[in-house]
């Protein structure tokens, strides 16, 4: 019958090893919470557009959000990232259909 198996000390290399102080606890969470503030950062801005647009946008916001569950601010990052996808095409568009343009 074989006898018990010893286990191998841990290895004496101190180096590798992460020191967790309070301190090093203290300094991720705020690294964390600097990092997640910084991605979270969002701002309010106002134009002016017709009544019958802004309708259109809302309600595609509102569809966006209910079937997907997705917060709004993240539909509605989510819509004008589209939208400079392609400015380059709106102004093509409106370059031609301007009467300044004519």
């Amino acid at each position: 019958m074989a006898g018990p198996q010893r286990m191998a000390p841990p290895p004496d290399d101190e180096d590798d090893d992460i020191e967790v102080t309070p301190e090093t606890i203290a300094r991720d969470r705020k690294r964390r919470q600097a990092e997640e503030k910084a991605a979270q950062a969002m701002t309010r801005r106002s134009w002016y557009t017709r009544s019958a647009v802004a309708d259109a946008f809302q309600a595609a916001v509102d569809d966006i959000h209910h079937s997907t569950r997705a917060p709004k601010h993240e539909v509605v990052a989510a819509l004008l990232e589209a939208a400079v996808g392609q400015s380059a095409r709106v102004e093509r568009t409106l370059s031609k259909a301007h009467p300044s343009h004519k």
